[in-house]
């Protein structure tokens, strides 16, 4: 294909942004181009997805392990035109007549002193903690480029300006500095950034890469559950969904540290409640949960929960805390009372001991986010077995409608999370070297890996 501009994607994971960078670079790019994907060994969801498109690529190359960035060198390895492209695989190219890559191309030759060129970032859903554009009139050149230090954002490279290995962004403009060319970006060709909104997407793929750069969309990213926490709601939540009581809808009354508001967006906690009359409207919840209710107030506050509840009321407590009453005997008039197995004492033990374990805890940490209804669902499934506290499920023999979500009158002291923003391991100066060479070391074999491959493909069609 003459012309054609080599393109190297760099994935890891986030199938959605991935699917979505892909469909808009077929449909808006009208100028040549060969894709190359590198994959930096992601779960099996997107490389499956790689699998079964291949015929949509130039080129699939699957690491075994995630280099991060250094992973583009590889791709740029296997890669033979001048100048070539890299990116990572969360941006919405624009659609441009003439198209995106043809401007990009055409300013870079109107431009021969400068030896890199992103594309510039549609400012729509910048994150309120990053600093809104500003632009000094002294960095415009002729109208069209940002003289500024970019990213792989869908980033022309001359195959002479980048004399070294692509380790880091940074550390590529000074090498292009270094081959006395310039860097920026182009100023009206601009593409969506789709991981400006990871925080909320995929918040453990973003603190994932607080060791490699400052993002400082984590301040944003909501508390994550704890595994204990997810624990103890698992069995609740499934039965509240079972139920069709939508998440925000849900209400727990808690006497230990809120749980099931924890698992769950937008629902509601209130912790030890004052005696007497909830502080609710009836029906003012689709569902109360209560989580280890004293034992001497119990009935009455089961009463009073099934008067807020317009759908099921589930008390999470052991007998002791219910008198060892049976269910049938705690409902109140116009409800059915059933006991089930409760958070199993192996799936609490299990979540404790695994944030007790600091190694297992950094490898959970925020991505119990990303993994929540993975988590419910696997400590519902685990509600068997030895189990210190069961479910008392309390539902109405006449449905009525549920609300989408509790209704809190002014007042009311629900439980606000505290926000605890993630933060990148301390890594010694050793450490990082180690990492490095260890990076330099594998780009160097698969550049030498891939060159030999085409090599003898050259020589195979030339026999």
């Amino acid at each position: 294909m003459p012309d054609a501009t080599d393109i190297v994607l760099l994935t890891h994971n986030r199938l959605e942004h991935l699917v979505a960078t892909v469909g808009a670079l077929e449909q808006r790019t009208r100028a040549p181009y060969r894709l190359t994907v590198v994959d930096n060994a992601s779960g099996p969801e997107v490389r499956n997805w790689l699998d079964q498109n291949r015929a949509r690529f130039h080129q699939l190359i699957l690491l075994p392990a995630n280099e991060f960035l250094s992973s583009l060198n590889v791709g740029i390895a296997a890669t033979t035109s001048d100048p070539y492209m890299v990116s990572d695989p969360d941006l919405v190219v624009p659609d441009l007549d003439p198209c995106w890559l043809t401007t990009m191309r055409g300013i870079m030759d109107r431009h021969p002193d400068f030896g890199l060129l992103g594309i510039g970032l549609d400012q729509a859903n910048l994150p309120p903690v990053q600093e809104a554009e500003s632009i000094d009139p002294a960095e415009i050149v002729d109208g069209e480029i940002v003289e500024r230090a970019v990213g792989s954002v869908f980033t022309l490279i001359r195959r002479d300006a980048l004399r070294s290995a692509y380790l880091d962004d940074w550390a590529t403009c000074e090498s292009v500095a270094r081959a006395d060319y310039r860097y920026g970006w182009a100023r009206n060709v601009r593409a969506i950034h789709l991981g400006w909104d990871d925080f909320k997407l995929y918040p453990g793929h973003l603190a994932a890469k607080l060791p490699y750069g400052e993002y400082r969309e984590v301040q944003m990213i909501e508390r994550p559950p704890t595994l204990a926490e997810l624990a103890l709601a698992g069995p609740a939540v499934a039965e509240t969904r079972r139920a069709g009581v939508p998440d925000a809808a849900v209400l727990e009354l808690t006497w230990s540290q809120p749980a099931i508001a924890a698992a769950l967006p937008g629902a509601v906690a209130v912790r030890e409640p004052h005696p007497g009359p909830l502080p609710f409207a009836e029906g003012a919840a689709g569902a109360v949960v209560l989580v280890d209710p004293p034992a001497e107030r119990s009935a009455e506050l089961i009463r009073e929960a099934c008067r807020v509840a317009a759908g099921p009321v589930i008390a999470i407590a052991s007998l002791a805390q219910v008198g060892a009453r049976a269910a049938g005997e705690l409902a109140p008039d116009g409800r059915t009372g059933r006991e089930a197995v409760g958070p199993g004492d192996v799936s609490l033990a299990l979540a404790a001991h695994a944030e007790s374990d600091p190694a297992i805890a950094q490898q959970v940490g925020v991505r119990t986010l990303d993994d929540r209804e993975r988590w419910l669902a696997l400590f519902a499934a685990g509600a068997f077995g030895a189990s210190e506290r069961r479910l008392w499920i309390f539902e109405r023999e006449t449905p009525r409608p549920l609300p989408e979500r509790v209704t809190v009158d002014p007042g009311v002291p629900v439980w606000e999370p505290v926000v605890s923003v993630p933060t990148a391991p301390k890594r010694s100066f050793a450490t990082r070297l180690r990492g490095r060479a260890r990076r330099e070391a594998r780009v160097a074999g698969e550049t030498l890996r891939i060159r030999i491959a085409r090599l003898r493909g050259r020589r195979t069609r030339s026999t």
